[in-house]
């Protein structure tokens, strides 16, 4: 039996739903499960996340009242974002998140309800993460720095306990190893975790893996018995494949082994799991399913939802057989890009680029626009060599551009829309304005059908629908 606590964070309504529903779950959805997943006995429930941020202003939806009506619904259970340092808008002066734009999303988050938050920066420019961790606590939140990992030679275990040390060292409250490409096997685990304890002696290392390869949950179940303390996990109906494991799963695991006895309420959880499944029936919002192992996934390395979206592209062009093809494009776009963290804004950028090529274009006919920034070291410094023509091509960054400060000296961080709008990279303008939210309405199959043709029957003079038991004759007057 473990010597310590294994806690779980959910982030079913962050990475799991984006990875599975391409992050169509809204704010009513979003309050649906609520009663039955904050009292589980969760650690916490992540939120919000840059993809989820991202879906929320194309609905219309306030990122921070999202977190506002979770801190109403989600009882004492902590809250929890992730926030990348680095962006992909393209906004001017904006790929960087600085201080002041940090100091005001981190502290609008506390005051909307957040408790943790995930701090990515896929560079580990540790001056830069220092501030923004130091942010973080001066906000009152649990601050949590991410640790890239990815399935490249030549990086050691060693390497990766010195870059978790120094996170300590800049300030972390907790660590945790990022493996969004599901890239880590268990083979690897058992020598890397215990060598990242070690590094960060009485800082908790937390774990967040995909199961692009089927071997996240076995990389998870081995992942407490390593000295892990918290684990990342989603709800069946939006776990496995480009997701993260499903903790119920994990739990009957370890139930079975005596290993953990204090875990989260199993019936509760698949309480909120059901909730979920009714809304994906009734929305039509694609089934969760596990991904068999293939090796192409750890050539392209592409993380959570653009591997999903990648996979159907590859599908839609009638080229599956050719994946490995793309893969294997995919990872020479990141080689000759300095090989950057597969993680955003890189890795959907890479990944557009590589199918551009893959579908025909002269290689770099046309380049990515984060890709541009990146060469031109608007991001800060990559590990790899960078393509010496492509950096001649695309030129230096302008002189009004070489400074985030100094474009970013006129944001307010008190204000909260001017914050969002910059880390958004839209204008204030467009600034979705805070509305009532209804909550999510389970129907009857019946009730579905009705209202699908109550809300068609003005296209029409008569419609009817006649089967076993149902009997619908709508008509249009005058």
């Amino acid at each position: 039996m473990s010597s310590h606590r294994l806690t779980f964070t959910d982030t079913s309504l962050t990475d799991g739903q984006a990875a599975v529903w391409a992050g169509a779950l809204d704010d009513r959805m979003l309050l649906a499960p609520a009663g039955a997943l904050s009292s589980s006995g969760l650690a916490a429930v992540e939120v919000l996340s840059p993809a989820v941020l991202d879906a929320c202003m194309a609905r219309d939806e306030h990122p921070l009242q999202r977190v506002e009506l979770a801190r109403r619904h989600y009882g004492s259970v902590p809250l929890r974002a992730t926030v990348n340092l680095l962006t992909g808008h393209g906004r001017p002066g904006a790929d960087v998140l600085g201080p002041t734009a940090i100091d005001g999303w981190l502290s609008a988050l506390a005051a909307a309800g957040l408790q943790q938050v995930v701090l990515l920066d896929p560079l580990l420019e540790l001056a830069r993460l220092k501030a923004a961790l130091e942010s973080a606590s001066t906000a009152g939140l649990t601050a949590i720095a991410a640790l890239p990992y990815a399935a490249d030679d030549g990086v050691s275990d060693e390497t990766y306990a010195q870059r978790a040390a120094s996170l300590v060292a800049a300030g972390a409250a907790r660590v945790m190893l990022r493996d969004e490409s599901g890239v880590l096997t268990p083979d690897r685990a058992h020598d890397l975790f215990p060598a990242l304890v070690a590094a960060l002696g009485s800082t908790p290392l937390d774990l967040h893996t995909r199961c692009h390869t089927a071997l996240g949950t076995v990389v998870a179940l081995e992942a407490g018995g390593l000295g892990v303390s918290g684990i990342d996990t989603a709800l069946p109906s939006v776990a496995n494949g480009a997701s993260l494991p499903s903790l119920p799963s994990l739990i009957r695991v370890l139930q079975r082994e005596h290993r953990h006895l204090d875990l989260p309420d199993l019936d509760r959880l698949l309480a909120a799991d059901a909730i979920l499944a009714d809304i994906a029936d009734q929305e039509g919002f694609p089934a969760a399913a596990a991904w068999p192992f293939d090796l192409a996934t750890y050539v392209h390395q592409l993380p959570g939802e653009v591997a999903a979206d990648v996979r159907q592209a590859v599908r839609e062009r009638g080229r599956w057989a050719d994946l490995h093809e793309f893969a294997a494009e995919c990872a020479a776009v990141r080689r000759e890009m300095g090989s950057p963290p597969m993680v955003a804004p890189f890795a959907r950028a890479i990944a557009e680029q590589a199918m551009c090529h893959f579908d025909g274009e002269q290689r770099y006919e046309s380049l990515r626009p984060v890709l541009r920034r990146l060469l031109q070291g608007a991001y800060g410094t990559v590990d790899g060599d960078l393509r010496t023509d492509l950096q001649a091509r695309v030129g230096s960054l302008l002189s009004s551009e070489s400074s985030s400060p100094t474009v970013e000296a006129d944001l307010e961080a008190d204000d909260e829309d001017a914050v969002l709008a910059w880390v958004a990279g839209v204008t204030i303008a467009t600034v979705p304005r805070r509305a009532g939210v209804v909550p999510y309405e389970a129907l009857t199959p019946y009730e579905s059908l009705a209202r699908g043709l109550l809300e068609r029957a003005g296209r029409y003079a008569t419609l009817s629908v006649h089967a076993p038991g149902v009997r619908i004759h709508l008509q249009q007057e005058g």
